[in-house]
């Protein structure tokens, strides 16, 4: 029983903080509501492009099926039901899409503050290379990257989930950003993008996809 007072608490506390950058005018600043500074991208239909990733080292324990089910349906549903239906994901889902190199090169650290930036870059912009004669990437607000590795904290892929923009990719205690991603053909993405490993669950992808969805305010992640 406690248990399930605890779930609830806790979903009822994740309601009011998407409520609360989802409720203010589109192009307003939410200064004149007790809510405080609130999101203007943050309504609506959200197009994500899902890239299914691979390496060719590693063999994916979970199947595309199973992926599919929970970063495309699972996260809609959440998404959408946590908003009271103010907003919504419509997925555009690829893969298996295998990377070049081995996943050594790609591993990051699990600890935040010891990612490397560079190995965060590679894996997205190797992911949108290895599809950019297929994709128009401008049609797309947010990526999600899920890389084909069963992981825990320092093994497999090495961090389980993290939002690389804003964040990983411009850090996220000084001066947060969208830090523009690029093709191997000059393809350019500008917005969101997060990174979650196979075995992630709902939880983490709605966490990270959050403060992508957020967007920033005076140099700060509206979703902290």
């Amino acid at each position: 029983m406690r248990l399930l007072k605890n779930v609830i608490f806790l979903k009822a506390l994740l309601s009011l903080s998407l409520l609360c950058f989802q409720t203010s005018p589109a192009g307003g600043s939410g200064e004149d509501s007790f809510l405080g500074p609130q999101s203007r991208q943050s309504m609506g239909e959200q197009k994500v492009l899902v890239l299914a990733v691979r390496f060719p080292d590693v063999e994916p324990r979970f199947s595309l099926g199973r992926i599919r089910k929970k970063v495309v349906r699972g996260l809609n549903r959440y998404v959408k039901e946590q908003s009271y239906g103010l907003t919504w994901v419509k997925a555009d889902f690829r893969g298996w899409i295998t990377l070049p190199d081995p996943i050594r090169q790609y591993r990051v650290s699990p600890y935040n503050f010891e990612v490397d930036r560079t190995r965060v870059k590679k894996l997205i912009e190797d992911s949108m290379s290895a599809i950019e004669d297929e994709v128009d990437f401008s049609r797309y607000q947010h990526i999600i990257v899920v890389p084909g590795a069963f992981t825990t904290p320092g093994k497999g892929y090495g961090m389980i989930c993290y939002c690389a923009n804003p964040g990983m990719l411009s850090g996220v205690r000084k001066n947060p950003g969208y830090v523009p991603v690029e093709s191997e053909g000059g393809r350019i993405f500008r917005g969101g993008v997060c990174v979650g490993a196979e075995n992630a669950h709902l939880g983490m992808f709605a966490h990270d996809f959050f403060h992508a969805l957020g967007g920033i305010y005076e140099d700060k992640r509206l979703v902290p």
